[in-house]
């Protein structure tokens, strides 16, 4: 969805969702060329086509949308122009029959956009579970492996030097035991 500033965010009466679909665009007074365009997000009361000809903010519209099966004709006003190819349009006129069709289509999206919102949810919750329970597994892993390789406590020979090096200076502090197990918790 193109970007829009936060004012033109709080202008909007509906929501609006992304979707794809066709749009034919005739600039009022018609001059019998039609601009086609790409339908990108869709509302109640508006559009976002991206088109290959650029229109006029303000310009006034005949447009006629396809998303999925529906299709709907209605009069729109040019509000927003991003760029030089992508128009927002506010409707201003549909007949009954296209406001049915309209608020069919979109309460079509805003349902799929529901479902998808859940199963995103739904992933995000169950990837921080899994990377959790991993992390788990990994922590008992390095547990184990030093229970079973005790040997792997010994100090490394890097270590042994040190050690021999404070002996030799007639320090007498201790010498702690590390255990380094690396564990791949992905793999």
């Amino acid at each position: 969805m193109p970007e829009r500033a936060d004012a033109e965010e709080d202008r909007r009466r509906s929501p609006r969702f992304t979707c794809g679909g066709r749009a034919e665009i005739n600039c009022l007074p018609s001059s019998g060329i039609l601009v086609a365009g790409a339908i990108r997000d869709l509302s109640l009361h508006g559009c976002w086509v991206d088109t290959l000809e650029p229109i006029d903010r303000g310009a006034r519209t005949e447009i006629v949308v396809r998303v999925n099966a529906a299709s709907f004709r209605a009069v729109g006003e040019v509000r927003a122009v991003r760029g030089a190819l992508g128009a927002g349009l506010e409707f201003v006129h549909l007949s009954a029959s296209g406001k049915d069709m309209l608020a069919s289509v979109v309460a079509e999206l805003a349902r799929l956009q529901s479902a998808i919102n859940k199963l995103k949810s739904a992933r995000r919750e169950m990837d921080a579970q899994a990377f959790k329970k991993e992390l788990e597994n990994g922590k008992h892993q390095a547990a184990m492996l030093s229970e079973r390789f005790r040997v792997l406590r010994t100090i490394g020979p890097a270590e042994n030097s040190e050690r021999k090096e404070s002996e030799a200076v007639g320090d007498e502090e201790s010498v702690e035991e590390r255990l380094v197990i690396s564990v791949n918790l992905f793999g």
